[in-house]
């Protein structure tokens, strides 16, 4: 690396600034200039390669591009097969890189590109999985594959634990790992029939019936435009809300129900997206 500095006009100026010269990764030992290139993300790490013959072995260690993979993609199904053994993390990068812009344009088109390439199986869990554990994914294509997959809907909502948590809080978080459909339809109705089933799985002692956290999240959800929505003037009161839902979900307190109009009042639309 060669000097970096500024020099400043006025040796009482506050705001000037001097910067010491930075050691070239060739005067490092490799271990530490390993540790340096670390902190670089993909596009620079193949930048850095571009400097000389040094750097270009150095930006190319295996370890480095392991730790990009794994911090993009936590769950991959190469990581547990002998892809790993026969190529590079950065052939493995690359391939993932291009699987996520193909993913973009046509989400099946993306995970069959990944599954040629011996990098993902081809199995509701494993691709469940995959997605669980990324947030590279488009999140509008993300929507789209999971409205044709069911299969793997179900699977990923199978690694979703609600244990101990409040519905609202539950229903948003659902919501943060797979898109909300931005009209009502038969795919919000699939979507919040599996998270109900998943909450009453993970929460026994609630007592809860599926049908009674059904009409509950539906609920959240009307309230959630209702109260966020500058289209809408006269906004839906708490009492209006708890007498709204006394009658279909009888052994509920009022109490309960007014927490959760407290809850979507202050934190918000439980699904952003669907607005």
């Amino acid at each position: 690396m060669g000097q970096t500095s500024c020099n400043n006009h006025r040796s009482d100026n506050p705001t000037s600034c001097k910067f010491e010269s930075l050691p070239d990764l060739a005067n490092l030992p490799p271990e530490l200039a390993v540790q340096v290139l670390s902190h670089l993300d993909a596009t620079d790490l193949c930048l850095a390669a571009c400097v000389n013959e040094l750097w270009s072995d150095l930006a190319n260690v295996d370890q480095l591009w392991k730790g990009l993979c794994q911090n993009r993609w936590g769950d991959v199904s190469s990581y547990q097969t002998a892809f790993s053994l026969c190529r590079s993390y950065k052939t493995l990068y690359m391939i993932l890189d291009n699987g996520m812009l193909t993913f973009a344009a046509n989400p099946h088109e993306g995970i069959a590109y990944l599954v040629s390439k011996g990098v993902l199986t081809n199995s509701p869990r494993c691709v469940a999985m995959f997605i669980h554990n990324t947030d590279a994914l488009d999140w509008h294509s993300l929507g789209v594959f999971l409205r044709d997959r069911i299969d793997v809907l179900e699977a990923l909502v199978s690694l979703q634990d609600y244990s101990g948590k409040f519905l609202p809080d539950a229903l948003r978080e659902f919501f943060s790992h797979i898109p909300a459909p931005r009209e009502r339809g038969q795919f919000l109705e699939t979507l919040l029939d599996r998270f109900s089933k998943r909450y009453v799985e993970t929460n026994p002692q609630a007592g809860l019936l599926k049908d009674t956290v059904y009409v509950i999240c539906y609920s959240l959800i009307l309230l959630s435009v209702d109260l966020t929505s500058p289209h809408v003037k006269n906004k839906m009161s708490k009492r209006e809300f708890i007498r709204n839902l006394r009658r279909a979900t009888p052994g509920l307190s009022d109490d309960l129900l007014g927490h959760m109009y407290d809850n979507i009042y202050i934190s918000g639309h439980v699904a952003t997206e669907y607005r």
